[in-house]
């Protein structure tokens, strides 16, 4: 009686396996196998899955493993810029005089550029600032001009950045006075051979000095980073940079861009530079940092709204843009605005979304850090969020189209994900990953967030074999 009742819990055990397994839907089983690859026996991945639509979890897999976001960081960044500043939100970058303007128009007295943190500020607003002497009648200036940047901490580089990243556009030195995007472009343009390639210098400033060494051959590799070396050389300003290596001579003109030791001066110069080349006889010099008086005279602001802001960062991975916002957050606890205070805001909003920021790592803005430690569990959260925030097509809108534009332009086309992921990329050395929303093939929007992490392969090469081909089996998947 003991056996047959054995034999029969066996039976029913048996019985219930196939419907165990026939109980996984095609997507989970698709992306089953195809994270069942050899490749991750070494390198890890996370991902989560959920259908906004249908308020249901599709898919997770290590969702609660934690990992190094790189720019997936930008996301949380927006999300807490929206929530706590709202999208009303204004960076402003004014210009103030103080003294006199005499009977012949010229101002006998000095100016100031108050920064705002404001990461799209460039030549075409010191154009502006200008016109706006112009306008109010200045024909010739002969005083000092200051910056004030006194609204941020005077921290040039997040936590845990590369040094060796110094010269990289992509790490420029933060200010709360940017310019420029904190970079300068070289373009270097073959000459005969044997001779120095041309360099033209943009923004065209004296401030930026050339040391350039580099030569024009008759044959050569197509010009990289690797053919033209670009180091900064000189004093501690950094703004002597030497150029070494060779171009061949029907080579197409490169470019570089080089990022700005030295914003301040940067800035000042440019902006001198304009004024004495707009006021005949000016001798306007930039003189350095000072705080703008309470007696000076406003003259009038550039500004950039957050949108804009947010866009930038999302579609082109812009990481000057990422830490300005954090310390936009930061400065509605008090001045100067510091990457702490930001960072204690934004794990506020971690724990309104159910989170303990504790068990997370958040050090930058924008992710450059690889001390920072996020979830993908925790990344659909936040997704979840602006979903279901007013604001939601604003965020939606400024993360990168499948195949269409930003850092997601040359990825997908040609798939069934092509125009249907709408996502933020994440990159840096051994780490690649993709949050954002996908539009499925039966109608309904979906929350993702894939995170691969420890490889020594290119990261176009998972990208291609593994993250782009997970959302396409998304997209493409019943369920």
């Amino acid at each position: 009686m003991i056996h047959f009742k054995i034999n029969r819990l066996i039976f029913w055990v048996l019985l219930c396996l196939p419907v165990a397994v026939s109980a996984q839907t095609p997507l989970q089983h698709s992306l089953d196998r195809l994270l069942d690859d050899d490749f991750f026996q070494t390198a890890t991945i996370g991902v989560s899955v959920y259908d906004l639509t249908a308020d249901a979890p599709l898919y997770n897999r290590n969702e609660r493993r934690l990992c190094r976001p790189a720019s997936n960081m930008k996301l949380l960044t927006a999300a807490a810029g929206l929530n706590r500043l709202t999208a009303a939100y204004e960076y402003t970058t004014t210009l103030s005089y103080t003294g006199a303007i005499d009977e012949t128009g010229c101002l006998l007295g000095d100016l100031y550029i108050t920064g705002g943190l404001d990461p799209e500020f460039s030549a075409a607003g010191l154009d502006s600032m200008v016109n706006m002497l112009d306008a109010i009648g200045i024909r010739r200036f002969e005083g000092n001009i200051y910056a004030d940047i006194s609204a941020a901490e005077k921290v040039h580089w997040g936590k845990g950045w590369s040094w060796d990243d110094d010269t990289e556009a992509f790490q420029p030195y933060l200010t709360a006075l940017p310019f420029n995007k904190g970079v300068v472009k070289l373009k270097v343009t073959p000459a005969s051979p044997s001779r120095n390639p041309a360099v033209h210098i943009e923004p065209n400033t004296e401030f930026i000095k050339l040391d350039n060494r580099a030569t024009t051959v008759w044959k050569a590799k197509e010009p990289t980073n690797e053919t033209l070396k670009f180091i900064r050389t000189g004093d501690d300003t950094g703004n002597m940079i030497e150029i070494t290596g060779t171009i061949a001579t029907k080579a197409k003109p490169y470019e570089r861009e080089i990022s700005v030791q030295s914003p301040t001066g940067y800035v000042l110069t440019v902006f001198s530079e304009k004024l004495n080349a707009k006021f005949a006889e000016s001798r306007a010099i930039g003189k350095g940092e000072m705080v703008t008086p309470i007696q000076a005279v406003l003259v009038g602001k550039i500004r950039h709204s957050l949108p804009e802001v947010i866009r930038q960062m999302n579609k082109e991975s812009d990481n000057l843009n990422a830490e300005m916002l954090l310390r936009a957050i930061a400065l509605q606890v008090g001045q100067p605005a510091t990457t702490q205070n930001g960072v204690e805001q934004v794990e506020q909003l971690i724990t309104q979304l159910g989170f303990n920021p504790k068990t997370l790592s958040v050090v930058d803005g924008s992710g450059l850090s690889n001390q920072n430690y996020l979830t993908p569990e925790f990344l659909v959260a936040v997704l979840k969020l602006m979903y279901q925030s007013s604001d939601f097509s604003l965020f939606k809108s400024s993360l990168p189209e499948a195949g269409v534009d930003g850092t997601l332009k040359n990825r997908m086309k040609d798939t069934p994900a092509y125009r249907k992921v709408f996502a933020k990329t994440g990159t840096l050395t051994g780490i690649s990953t993709l949050s954002g929303y996908i539009e499925a093939k039966n109608g309904h929007l979906l929350a993702f967030s894939i995170m691969v992490q420890n490889f020594t392969l290119k990261a176009r090469v998972v990208n291609t074999n593994y993250i782009d081909k997970i959302c396409e089996q998304i997209v493409e998947s019943k369920f």
